[in-house]
């Protein structure tokens, strides 16, 4: 029988994840940061479902082609070599269908054959990379009193959604099904609203702030929003699933079943911890698994946690810890004193008696 694993363990174990956590971060700054001025708000890589993919290679490839020139500008030349624009940087072709780049030091947008979608006369377009539906517009004003940027939104067909104006837009929410998108859209007096792609408000502006929690998923979109220092859960129809409440930290426990499952966390009086739970977890005092309708699935005295390596959460209910899945089904009803987690060994003790779990259960 292995020996127990030892408090330096635990220590290593944590650390492991605190660099697993840091890489990952560093890892998506990586890739936002390559993508310079056009960048994306969201990112849809490993969500959007196969039929999404097979929507898009069914697509006519992009009938044109990029050329270098001597002086370090680029051409964009059709089939035939003939050139249908000129004086061009920082090009490159979106998802085999548009072109972005800048001309005479601005941005804007065109189709293969020239034709301009987005005229070249904005500091920044932000695009979602897997996707090419909606162009986030930015324009920079400077005086001797003030700096400002006025943003808006124009489709794919060149039409504006949203006017350029003093507000703050992100890229919220892409809805392969419908092949649409939603933005969430900050005004000048910091409130916050859903817009959908065709120019309508599926949440009008009333909210400190919004976060999408299930962006790209196939699923409709849900939202932890706040108001005044409360937190509340609601869906892309401003339907509350979890009233606004303070102390309240809400995430997506696990998106792939029908129903997706949210992750409620009562934070300890005058914490202000944003983040994952996992981050947080010395501010969490009890946590509930909830459905989309509302439904409670799932409560515990402490945090609910992840197993390093298995798909398995711990919870727990007076004074004694048990094991749930990803669907917030009961593994093992709570009787455990404490789970030594050693990563590929996880122990549980149990009236003085230390047993690997998989003893227990499969965890393969």
């Amino acid at each position: 029988m292995s020996a127990r694993p030892t408090q330096a363990n635990k220590d290593d174990r944590l650390s492991i994840k605190s660099m697993s956590l840091k890489t990952a971060c560093a890892s998506f700054m990586i890739a936002f940061g390559m993508l310079t001025s056009a960048h994306a708000t969201i990112n849809c890589a490993g969500y959007l479902p196969n039929s999404y993919f097979e929507r898009i290679a069914n697509n006519d490839p992009f009938a044109g082609k990029l050329t270098e020139q001597a002086d370090g500008s680029q051409q964009l030349q059709d089939l035939n070599g003939n050139v249908v624009l000129d004086s061009l940087t920082d090009a490159y072709i979106v998802m085999d269908t548009y072109l972005l780049a800048k001309q005479q030091g601005k941005y804007g947008v065109a189709n293969a054959a020239g034709e301009i979608i987005v005229p070249f006369k904005y500091d920044e377009i932000h695009i979602e990379p897997d996707i090419a539906t909606s162009f986030i517009v930015s324009l920079h004003t400077s005086d001797d009193a003030s700096n400002t940027t006025k943003q808006g939104i124009i489709n794919r067909h060149g039409d504006w959604i949203y006017p350029l104006a003093d507000v703050q837009i992100e890229h919220a929410h892409y809805d392969p099904d419908y092949d649409q998108d939603f933005f969430t859209i900050t005004d000048d007096k910091g409130l916050t609203g859903l817009l959908d792609d065709r120019g309508y408000w599926a949440v009008m502006p009333q909210y400190d702030s919004m976060r999408p929690l299930n962006a790209c998923t196939g699923k409709p979109l849900y939202l932890q929003v706040s108001s005044q220092d409360k937190t509340a859960l609601i869906d892309q129809n401003n339907d509350i699933i979890i009233p606004l409440a303070t102390h309240q930290h809400i995430e997506l426990f696990n998106s792939y079943d029908e129903v997706p499952l949210f992750l409620r966390s009562t934070l300890i009086a005058g914490s202000s911890a944003e983040g994952m739970s996992e981050d947080i977890e010395d501010d969490i005092e009890s946590a509930q698994i909830i459905d989309a309708h509302g439904k409670l699935r799932l409560s515990s005295d402490a945090p609910i946690s992840k197993l390093l390596y298995h798909q398995l959460y711990t919870y727990k209910q007076a004074g004694k810890i048990g094991f749930v899945n990803s669907k917030a089904d009961v593994v093992l009803a709570p009787q455990f004193n404490s789970y030594p987690d050693d990563g590929d060994e996880v122990w549980v003790e149990k009236n003085g008696e230390t047993i690997r779990l998989n003893s227990l259960i499969d965890l393969d």
